[in-house]
């Protein structure tokens, strides 16, 4: 609300004279006697004539109602205007008071003057300083408009908007914005589809990827008063912006900024970083979730029934129990790995495994036992340490196998394998089934060709518009076909080769310092001995196509 103090307003009506008294608005001060008094002595009636008791009610009431004062007609009052700044001189009330007895009415021409007479130069409002005008000659014909103030803001300024530092805008979402939209997305209609232990995001990123970018300060808009006075904005301040590991400045772009490694974007008290290894403090649970990282994940406790999933390595300090672990490197359980599946592309090593799946293209080290289990390993399958044990499930290494007890007295069933692994022959299948496939498309391509080439030859050279389309798309699959076959010869080639390497290389062998205990399978380059009478100190090769027994050699 503005604040406005109170007026008082004398009218001349046939029955007499009337005293008006409006009250104030907002903080505005109340009409005092004196004032009024001091009005009504300006006019040509005598004060024995004025009724001061009702003087006095109306300006105690100050009730915006006409109070009969003097029982006759005295004189004409012409119309007023009230010209109201605000102390900031950024807008200006007009208030207009019509004639009283025929008096001289308000028009714009004189609201105009009255705003210039008060050094109202800007921001007028035409349009609203006519409507009270009309509003104003309109109360001569209608009394109820006497009891509503006529008045209006009839001048704006601009406000001064002071310019904005220099600010760094984030082009990636943040952990928080990335869990707020996925929650928003999960609807109660497929509540029961959502997966809880999904519940943290992280924000990854690869070298290179645009992170932020610095926008520059901003200069601010000065501002304007009613009277014409310009109000001086201040310019925002330039900032220098805090980066940590893994950001650089974009090349050619000192307002870009890139990551210089891949890794997890982090934006903490102002600070941009990308960190490579994403570390745990405890163990991973419900509050956590599954982890899905381009980096090495650490985790300073254990990990439960979720996924790490990691671009590098993936470290535990406990143990990994019902968990799936899936790394482009190293995977290093201090303590065991239960109930688990694992699938590394670099060594995995724990203290033990149990009832799990092993996977790698490197090397398997474990430092007690392994159980039970289905370990498959590019290289050596080594159990070490005082245990040593071996024992159950199917284990399956590149070049060697070596531990210091081998299966258990209840001739519990163990299958050792060295040479091809499990995945060479799945790679094996996939290369023998694409080439067979490509070669199936690449003969009915080329009878195709052969068969427009013929259609050519009989049309004389030519070939109709839509033959001639089909001629060019055969030729383009053909050569795209033949890239296919080349690659699929170059993998299905490298594997044979690694194969004859195996079956022929002297480091393919079986090796137990200790008991090597009936019920034990042992295949190495697909020639397989059961062991049938336990045996110490020995190590298992494969030459002339049978398995030989030779002294341990470690």
């Amino acid at each position: 609300m503005v604040d406005m103090d109170g007026y008082p307003t004398i009218s001349a009506e046939e029955d007499g004279l009337y005293l008006t008294v409006f009250p104030p608005k907002g903080k505005g001060k109340k009409v005092e006697m004196a004032v009024v008094k001091s009005e009504l002595q300006k006019d040509s009636y005598k004060s024995k004539d004025i009724d001061w008791s009702a003087v006095e009610r109306a300006v105690k009431e100050s009730t915006g109602q006409q109070i009969l004062i003097v029982h006759e007609v005295l004189n004409v009052k012409d119309g007023q205007i009230f010209v109201k700044v605000n102390p900031e001189e950024m807008s200006v009330m007009l208030t207009i008071v019509p004639p009283q007895g025929g008096g001289k009415e308000i028009t714009i021409d004189s609201a105009k003057n009255a705003l210039t007479e008060n050094g109202i130069v800007f921001g007028i409002k035409e349009s609203v300083i006519e409507k009270l005008v009309r509003r104003a000659m309109e109360a001569k014909n209608d009394p109820t408009v006497l009891l509503e103030s006529i008045e209006d803001i009839v001048a704006d300024g601009i406000p001064m908007l002071n310019g904005e530092d220099a600010k760094l805008e984030l082009l990636f979402q943040t952990g928080e914005q990335m869990d707020k939209t996925a929650s928003e997305a999960a609807t109660e209609a497929d509540a029961d589809k959502v997966d809880y232990k999904n519940v943290k995001s992280i924000q990854n990123v690869k070298k290179g990827e645009a992170l932020a970018r610095k926008v520059s300060p901003t200069n601010g808009v000065n501002g304007m008063t009613v009277t014409g006075k310009e109000i001086k904005a201040t310019p925002g301040n330039d900032v220098k912006f805090v980066f940590g590991k893994g950001v650089e400045q974009a090349v050619g772009n000192a307002e870009l900024f890139v990551a210089s490694n891949d890794g997890q974007v982090v934006y903490k008290n102002n600070k941009l970083e990308v960190l490579e290894i994403y570390e745990i403090q405890g163990d991973i649970n419900l509050s956590i979730g599954n982890v899905d990282f381009v980096g090495t994940v650490i985790v300073h406790g254990s990990v439960g029934e979720f996924t790490v999933k990691a671009g590098e390595d993936i470290m535990i300090d406990d143990v990994a129990d019902s968990a799936t672990l899936i790394c482009g490197g190293k995977v290093t359980v201090k303590g065991g790995i239960v109930k688990s599946k694992v699938t590394a592309g670099g060594e995995v090593s724990a203290k033990y495994i149990r009832n799990s799946s092993v996977e790698t293209e490197k090397s398997i080290i474990v430092n007690e036992a392994a159980m039970h289990s289905t370990l498959i390993s590019g290289d050596k399958i080594l159990v070490q340490g005082a245990k040593g044990l071996l024992v159950g499930g199917t284990i399956a290494a590149a070049h060697e196998v070596s531990a210091k007890e081998i299966g258990a007295k209840m001739a519990t069933p163990t299958e050792i394998s060295i040479g091809e692994t499990p995945k060479m022959r799945e790679e094996m299948n996939k290369a023998v089934t694409e080439l067979k496939a490509i070669d199936d498309q690449l003969d009915k391509t080329k009878k195709g060709i052969l068969f427009l080439k013929d259609l050519q030859v009989k049309s004389g050279g030519t070939l109709p518009p839509d033959k001639r389309d089909m001629m060019a798309k055969l030729t383009r699959t053909q050569f795209k076909l033949m890239t296919e076959q080349k690659k699929w010869e170059e993998i299905k080639a490298r594997l044979e080769a690694k194969a004859k390497e195996m079956q022929t290389s002297k480091r393919g062998k079986v090796s137990c310092l200790g008991l090597v205990y009936t019920g034990v399978k042992i295949v190495i380059n697909k020639v397989q001995r059961t062991i049938t009478d336990e045996l110490k100190y020995a190590t298992f090769v494969e030459k002339n196509g049978e398995i030989q027994v030779l002294p341990y050699s470690g």
